[in-house]
């Protein structure tokens, strides 16, 4: 019986999409698009900036809610964010509608945390690219804020794996459509130990203070790409 379920478990992450590809989730993910496409579809001359992500980019909303209504909402943003993304579910969410008839500033990315474990380096920083790609075919007005996966977990693995996916994304820079912002410093106190009180007891999402040290860190640059 260990066998045939070891089997059904290789075969799941065989048959799974790649970084590169598209992938859904379950019914609540898909209304959560959906609730999405709404926000797009009623406001589309409204929205200047895009979050696109996983829960840490969601989680703007909740806790630190007063944070990103001061900041961003204030600004014209809306928070694509979706607990549990990977760079698949990504790629089919803004194929899907997410970001059709938006003309935004500017969008603020941030994915390929949920990706490690399942992918190799380069096949995240491949998944990133793809959709930085896309996101420059469909809007080739907007510029693109690209974040660095930020360290988690105090793990050697994990740190040494988000150092090289890092590493490679901050070569689609190009200095101008496309900016790499990595928050790394602001958020480490060594290469393996996170700042405990920026983050959850979890060591992966952010606590209140992880996201004023969000803001502050990415406000330059945030605002230059958002005004000139």
């Amino acid at each position: 019986m260990f066998v045939f379920y070891a089997f059904l478990s290789l075969l799941a992450l065989a048959s799974a999409a790649k970084p590169w590809e598209e992938e859904t989730r379950e019914q609540w993910w898909f209304d959560r698009h959906n609730s999405f496409l709404q926000q797009t579809q009623s406001n589309p001359n409204g929205i200047r900036v895009v979050f696109l992500g996983d829960s840490i980019t969601e989680a703007w909303l909740y806790g630190a809610r007063s944070i990103w209504d001061q900041h961003y909402a204030s600004r014209g943003a809306v928070n694509y964010g979706i607990g549990g993304d990977r760079t698949q579910h990504i790629l089919w969410r803004i194929r899907n509608g997410e970001l059709t008839g938006l003309t935004p500033k500017l969008v603020v990315l941030k994915i390929g945390t949920n990706n490690l474990g399942g992918a190799t380096e380069d096949e995240i920083a491949l998944g990133i690219q793809t959709i930085v790609q896309d996101i420059r075919r469909m809007l080739p007005q907007t510029r693109i804020l690209l974040l660095a996966v930020l360290p988690r977990n105090n793990v050697q693995w994990i740190s040494d794996a988000v150092t090289r996916i890092n590493t490679a994304i901050s070569k689609f820079d190009d200095g101008y459509w496309i900016r790499y912002l990595d928050m790394t410093w602001a958020f480490q106190n060594s290469h393996v130990q996170v700042k405990p009180e920026l983050y959850d007891p979890d060591l992966l999402h952010l606590a209140v203070p992880g996201y004023q040290m969000w803001y502050q860190t990415m406000e330059p640059l945030f605002f230059d790409m958002l005004n000139y």
